[in-house]
């Protein structure tokens, strides 16, 4: 049987693999009684962590809405496309932001020899050239408007086109299109609703 701190952190990790599990499948899987379980899923609770009861005779418990967020678990796969897209953000990219190169140095801290090893080809090879006179788009209003589009909110822009001049303009936006090439709000295009 293991420790309960270690335990904690196991069923966190089985809690984030699938959507649902059981209590009694949770039970197998970390050697203890469903009792236990039960008592672990509490104290996840009093840490902060939303571990939802899922009623019903499939049922059991799930991750919800908490004030942590649990544990990531990925693949070797998914690890280097999260480095490669926080690296793209972090030069410029659709969401240019100082938080991506922070979160890109702290995964870079944790990572095993091998994954260091294998994001070090496109670090040596890539090169990213932002064009200085396309103006850039910051995270916030990126982050506002992909909201707007979520919740299908008729929105007011103000837009400058080429010769400056500018104009108000109410929008229904649809979705925030990144077409790639240099960063900025020239190339990522807020679409309006198909009429």
């Amino acid at each position: 049987m293991i420790a309960t701190s270690a335990r904690l952190v196991r069923m966190m990790s089985l809690l984030s693999s699938r959507p649902t599990w059981s209590n009694a499948e949770l039970a197998r899987h970390l050697d203890v009684t469903e009792r236990t379980v039960h008592r672990d899923i509490e104290r996840l609770r009093e840490l902060g962590y939303g571990v939802e009861s899922v009623p019903g005779p499939g049922g059991g418990y799930r991750f919800g809405a908490g004030n942590r967020m649990p544990p990531l678990n990925l693949d070797d796969d998914e690890v280097f496309a999260v480095a490669v897209a926080l690296k793209e953000a972090s030069h410029g990219a659709a969401l240019a932001d100082p938080a991506a190169l922070s979160a890109l140095l702290k995964l870079r801290q944790i990572l095993p020899a091998r994954m260091a090893r294998r994001l070090a080809s496109p670090d040596a090879t890539v090169e990213h050239t932002p064009r200085s006179e396309t103006p850039q788009a910051s995270a916030d209003v990126l982050l506002l408007l992909a909201s707007v589009c979520r919740v299908s909110e008729r929105t007011t822009l103000t837009y400058q086109d080429m010769h400056g001049a500018t104009t108000v303009r109410r929008v229904d936006p649809y979705r925030l299109v990144y077409t790639g090439g240099p960063a900025g709000a020239a190339r990522d295009r807020l679409h309006r609703a198909p009429p």
